[in-house]
């Protein structure tokens, strides 16, 4: 699991870069012996990111930064991948590059982020041409996680077990309806007491506690420090525990609507309808469907705008190329619309809403 990096991001840099530059000055050979993967692995350490290789079949590899605690990889866990044309392990001379992309698997399962691709595709690299890719593409990855270049919008969220909700911010990224949050202090602290409350009562394995400003969470496995990140904020189980967006709306009708339609009619091109709960100041989304087409299956359209007006729910329609980009597209418009709002007033009403067109 990735750690904080609280170190300037110029010095991280050129001590990942001369890690790489030292690491491939170590091996005997030319370009054509020397693996490629030599330069990535000693920079991702240089910046604090535990990787494995996975074998992705064919036998081919890619290096991977799990987010479990055990370093897992499954359909339901978010991942990042790093490849060099399908294989981490190319000598130098047929390096073209490194792609690194985010998985979190949310409605259709597809890299969800490209976080790093190489300005321009390199051919016959030198070490120094491969030093630096390594070292930018480690930088990159440890950049989004930190946040540097993340939309952090104002929520709510809950944990299975484990009283709340809890005001926090989410990042944009979501995997099987869970959220990656980070809490004040404040909020931490209160966390750490439930589940340690929660742990004596059986319905949690991973209690929590402060020492000094550093969150200790104890499994039958060990000990993970949380320290706060550079804003001050813990993300305690973040891309781990299943924190899910808080909603106290029964949207159980509204899911066994979804699962019962199955997508089998028609629809209109390109249409998303992104069902939400409408808390005011912020949304939760339950669930993203093909937009059905009015004239077509407008027995879908009523029944749709039946369930969501008696659970107290809203749609919101968005143009968009999937089902994860339309969810993050409604995320977004709503964290920048109701961004003023006070959290302790607002309220929501369940409404029909029409985004504007979100692809490129």
């Amino acid at each position: 699991m990735l750690t904080t990096d609280s170190a300037s991001g110029c010095a991280r840099f050129r001590e990942a870069h001369e890690a790489a530059t030292t690491a491939l000055a170590s091996q005997p050979g030319t370009t054509r012996d020397i693996s490629a993967d030599v330069a990535l692995g000693a920079t991702l350490d240089a910046y604090g990111i535990p990787s494995e290789f996975w074998p992705t079949g064919g036998g081919c590899t890619a290096r991977y930064v799990s987010f479990a605690p055990m370093g897992d990889v499954s359909e339901s866990a978010p991942f990042i991948v790093i490849t060099d044309d399908a294989s981490a392990d190319h000598p130098v001379a047929e390096h073209n590059g490194w792609l690194a992309t985010w998985y979190g698997p949310e409605f259709d399962g597809i890299p969800d982020r490209e976080l790093y691709s190489s300005a321009r595709p390199l051919q016959n690299p030198t070490l120094a041409d491969m030093a630096h890719d390594s070292a930018s593409c480690a930088r990159a990855i440890r950049e989004w996680y930190d946040g540097a270049t993340a939309q952090w919008t104002r929520n709510e969220v809950s944990l299975e077990a484990i009283s709340g909700p809890y005001r926090c911010q989410t990042r944009p990224e979501h995997w099987d309806g869970y959220c990656a949050p980070r809490f004040p202090h404040d909020v931490m602290q209160q966390i750490c007491a439930d589940t340690q409350t929660a742990h004596r009562a059986g319905r949690w394995n991973a209690p929590a506690h402060f020492e000094g400003q550093t969150v200790v969470i104890v499994t039958s496995s060990g000990r993970t420090e949380v320290p706060p990140d550079k804003d001050g904020f813990y993300r305690t189980g973040a891309f781990h525990w299943p924190w899910t967006e808080y909603t106290d709306r029964a949207t159980a009708p509204v899911t066994e609507l979804v699962e019962a339609i199955q997508w089998t009619y028609e629809r209109q091109p390109d249409s998303w309808t992104v069902i939400i709960a409408d808390h005011g100041w912020r949304v939760k989304v339950i669930d993203v469907l093909p937009t059905p087409s009015p004239g077509a299956a407008p027995q879908v359209s009523d029944a749709l705008r039946s369930t969501l007006n008696e659970a107290s729910l809203s749609s919101c329609k968005v143009s968009a190329k999937g089902p994860g980009e339309a969810a993050a597209a409604v995320r977004a418009h709503f964290a920048t619309a109701r961004s003023q709002y006070d959290p302790d007033t607002a309220t929501g009403a369940p409404t029909e809403i029409r985004l504007p067109d979100s692809r490129p």
